[in-house]
């Protein structure tokens, strides 16, 4: 039995797929995500985490032969559980190191691993006394110690932007539902923007795509509008990849999926984070199959069922056979859905494959700054890297002119009368 930890966002493709070759799965929540545990329909086995000596024992009592993070949700808890039972695991003395952006900074340099300058702060007295001290100049980001999909994240060019930015979010629940207690002060990295996916084995890690992004900053916010990947790897390319899989062994990476962000600066490669769990937040398969004959996911399921099978891609270059990209369609306001008008563009467009998450007519938007995909993920597969990367813009720039989306004002609420 495979114990899937949390099977929510792209967890749930990554559950699809163990259930495509057979695998008996059982799927296990924490308590915060109760909801997803109640509306669970995929697996006949699913169980509710209550604290660790109890799932324990119902774990023992079933035998797993692994034990994975099926989101960022279950990371700490997967590694928690697979270590307990003697299953593949990270390295346990560097579990809060992959969940924690400052700890993780920590761990590339105590391996001499090259990091961005990275400062946690709990107050406006704590921030001020270090950006007293910032010599790394402006601009530089604020950001969520703990947090995902670019919740949070200010571009700040002044002092006095850092310390607004900083009381937005101090305090504030994220988007992992968690308490914004401590804030980053981070260098800014300036540079081309990659995801660099790996699924590992007994240490051993698999490259298995590479991507470029594009990142607008918009009202202070990096916003990421399109991810295209990289079939032949320049000599720069290449030294991100190796420097990403020395981040994998700074952190105690050794098995399954990993999602890294990092920055090619021209300074060299400097890590974003690592998130060890597959890519979100949509991984419908078809595109990925389409252009690099494998996802992540079904690596993975690969990795864990068919291991033999799997360790044989080790010897296998890395060379996708067509080009992927994958578009975060984005409101250029915000407001009501009326009518989706850019479809009729983009169905049309060089490359198109696929629509993931359309939007639903007559809800507002939301997430607009967000990597969510709430408004939706357009797929692009080409043998032309350039056929894509001009349609990429044809879309953008009608989204950017406001004739994708047909947005309505939202109404405002109805005032009942005697009650306020």
């Amino acid at each position: 039995m495979i114990v899937l930890v949390n099977p929510v966002s792209t967890g749930a493709e990554l559950a699809r797929a163990f259930r495509e070759e057979g695998a008996d799965c059982l799927h296990l929540y924490e308590p915060e995500l109760r909801e997803a545990w109640e509306a669970d329909r995929t697996s006949p086995h699913k169980l509710l985490h209550q604290d660790l000596p109890t799932t324990l024992a119902h774990l023992r009592a079933l035998g797993p032969t692994a034990v994975i993070a099926a989101s960022e949700y279950g990371v700490i808890l997967a590694d928690t559980l697979a270590a307990a039972l003697g299953l593949d695991h990270h390295r346990p003395e560097l579990i809060e190191a992959r969940r924690d952006k400052q700890l993780m900074v920590e761990a590339l340099r105590a391996a001499g691993v090259p990091a961005a300058r990275t400062v946690s702060v709990r107050t406006g007295e704590e921030l001020r006394t270090t950006l007293d001290t910032w010599q790394e100049g402006y601009p530089l980001m604020i950001k969520p110690r703990n947090s995902a999909g670019s919740d949070g994240c200010r571009i700040c060019h002044s002092r006095e932007e850092a310390q607004e930015a900083f009381g937005a979010i101090a305090a504030e629940r994220n988007l992992m539902g968690e308490v914004n207690d401590e804030v980053l002060v981070q260098e800014f990295l300036a540079g081309t923007q990659y995801i660099v996916n790996t699924v590992s084995l007994h240490g051993r890690h698999l490259l298995t795509e590479v991507y470029r992004e594009r990142i607008d900053h918009i009202e202070g916010a990096p916003v990421l509008r399109h991810i295209i990947s990289r079939p032949a790897l320049t000599a720069a390319e290449q030294e991100l990849t190796a420097y990403v899989l020395d981040c994998l062994d700074a952190l105690g990476i050794r098995e399954g999926a990993a999602h890294t962000e990092v920055m090619l600066t021209p300074r060299g490669p400097r890590l974003i984070e690592v998130n060890s769990r597959v890519m979100g937040p949509s991984l419908a398969p078809d595109p990925y199959f389409s252009a690099l004959s494998y996802s992540q996911q079904h690596l993975v399921v690969e990795r864990y069922l068919r291991p033999a099978e799997f360790a044989a891609r080790f010897e296998q270059p890395y060379a996708p056979p067509r080009t992927v990209a994958k578009a975060f369609l984005r409101p250029h306001r915000e407001g009501v859905l009326q009518a989706v008008d850019g479809l009729r563009v983009l169905r049309r467009l060089p490359g198109f494959h696929s629509l993931d998450r359309a939007p639903v007519i007559g809800e507002p938007v939301r997430d607009r700054y967000l990597t969510t995909g709430t408004s939706g993920i357009a797929f692009l597969v080409h043998e032309d890297e350039t056929v894509l990367l001009d349609s990429l813009a044809t879309l953008h720039a009608i989204e950017d002119e406001g004739r994708f989306f047909r947005l309505a004002e939202a109404a405002p609420r109805p005032v009942l009368e005697g009650v306020s």
